[in-house]
């Protein structure tokens, strides 16, 4: 009884309803996570992701990577990294700027930033070659892009780093907005055997930083 009397003022609030007999949060209780999830610093982001980037470089045998769109929108910057134990690895700077159209982390971006974001870039950027495997055709930009947002993964090969491998996976907040993108690197003798092993930890590693934000999928 006490507890019904409770539950009804929080429904005349708007912060619990009922339906089929049954009591779910209102929108007023979603709307306050979220203000309160906004508010955060944008260090809780490093924060969250640090032990996934940890957890996933162990696991995988591959160094990991936090990247985050640069102030300008024309590069990716590596917010964090955990570089893999092994001799042979992919070494990654912190506050290193990486191109956009030849990287995993970019296309990502590109993949999942609203679309007029996305097309704006496209229609101005210049896609100069970073190695020879480097795509510089905006059509065949276009087309891996879709691909992206399809699969939920982004796979380079070579194309920003020559003889390094790349798969990137989208990092949302409690808005539903992407915010950053985990990596995990090393060499392509070592990782294309791997692809699809290795894509399924980089989805589930991007699945687990993105709750932690408070995003919940649908």
């Amino acid at each position: 009884t006490s507890l019904l009397g409770l539950l009804r003022g929080l429904a005349a609030e708007g912060y619990a309803l009922q339906r089929d007999g049954a009591w779910a949060l209102g929108p007023e209780a979603v709307g306050l996570a979220r203000a309160i999830l906004a508010a955060q610093p944008a260090d809780d982001l490093v924060t969250a992701a640090r032990p996934i980037l940890e957890r996933l470089a162990d696991t995988a045998g591959e160094s990991a990577m936090l990247s985050v769109l640069a102030p300008d929108g024309r590069a990716m910057i590596y917010a964090d990294k955990v570089e893999s134990r092994t001799a042979l690895r992919f070494a990654a700077t912190v506050g290193d700027r990486r191109p956009i159209h030849c990287t995993g982390a970019g296309r990502v971006m590109l993949a999942f930033r609203p679309a007029a974001w996305a097309e704006a870039w496209l229609r101005d950027a210049r896609l100069s070659p970073v190695t020879a495997a480097s795509v510089t055709q905006k059509r065949e930009l276009r087309r891996l892009v879709a691909e992206v947002r399809e699969r939920g993964v982004a796979v380079t090969l070579g194309e920003a780093t020559e003889g390094v491998a790349g798969i990137s996976g989208p990092v949302f907040d409690a808005r539903g907005e992407v915010v950053a993108s985990l990596v995990l690197a090393g060499p392509i003798a070592r990782v294309e055997p791997k692809l699809k092993d290795l894509s399924r930890r980089v989805t589930e590693a991007c699945r687990d930083v993105s709750r932690r934000l408070g995003h919940r999928s649908r």
